[in-house]
C-alpha cells in the first residue's frame, strides 16, 4: 500500500517524510488496531485506512518523531478500527425481511448486506487483482473515482469500468454461493 500512498503526495520531501513515518509507526499502529479488532487482516485494513486519513492532514504533522505525532497516529488507527468494528456489527444486524421491495424481491443495493461477511471477503479475494484493488480503494478506503485514477495512474473511465466489472463479477460469485 505504501506506493499507493506515495502516489498521492506531491513533493519528494513529502514522500520521504511519509515513508519514514510509515516505516516507524506501522507496527505500533497494527498493534492498536489488532487490540480493537482481534483479527490480523482487519487490523491491516485499519492501519491502511488510518494512513489514508493521515494523508488528508499530512501537512499538519510538523515533527515526525514527536510524541504528539505518535499519539495522533494511535488515535487515527483506533478510530479507524472502531469504525470498521461498528460497520461489521451494523451489517450483521440488518434484518432480512426489511430488505425486500414491494414485490418481495431483494433490493440490489442491499445485496451485500444480506451475505455472510466471510463469504464476501472470500469472493473478493478470488477476483482478479485489478477488480479487487478497485473495490478496496473505492469501498473500503472511500476514495473517489478521481483519487483512484490518480493512485493507479489510469483514466477515470477505466476506474468506473473496473468498478462496474468488479461488482458484476462479485455479484455473480456471491449468487453462486447463495444457491449452494
Amino acid at each position: 500500500m505504501l506506493p499507493i500512498f506515495l502516489a498521492m503526495l506531491e513533493t519528494p520531501e513529502e514522500k520521504q517524510n511519509f515513508t519514514e513515518l510509515y516505516e516507524t509507526n506501522r507496527g505500533r499502529m497494527f498493534s492498536v488496531a489488532r487490540g480493537v479488532l482481534k483479527d490480523d487482516y482487519l487490523a491491516e485494513d485499519a492501519v491502511n485506512q488510518a494512513f489514508l486519513r493521515l494523508l488528508r492532514h499530512f501537512k499538519k504533522c510538523d515533527e515526525l518523531s514527536s510524541d504528539q505525532t505518535r499519539n495522533y497516529l494511535a488515535i487515527i488507527v483506533r478510530n479507524a478500527a472502531l469504525d470498521m468494528r461498528d460497520e461489521r456489527r451494523r451489517i450483521a444486524e440488518v434484518p432480512f425481511d426489511e430488505e425486500r421491495d414491494s414485490d418481495g424481491r431483494y433490493d440490489g443495493d442491499s445485496f451485500d448486506a444480506r451475505l455472510d461477511y466471510d463469504a464476501l471477503v472470500e469472493a473478493i479475494d478470488r477476483l482478479p487483482e485489478i477488480y479487487s484493488e478497485a473495490l478496496y480503494l473505492s469501498y473500503h478506503l472511500g476514495l473517489s473515482v478521481g483519487e483512484i485514477a490518480g493512485a493507479l495512474d489510469i483514466s477515470n473511465g477505466a476506474v468506473k469500468q473496473r468498478l462496474t466489472r468488479a461488482r458484476q463479477k462479485l455479484r455473480a460469485a456471491l449468487e453462486g454461493v447463495k444457491e449452494q
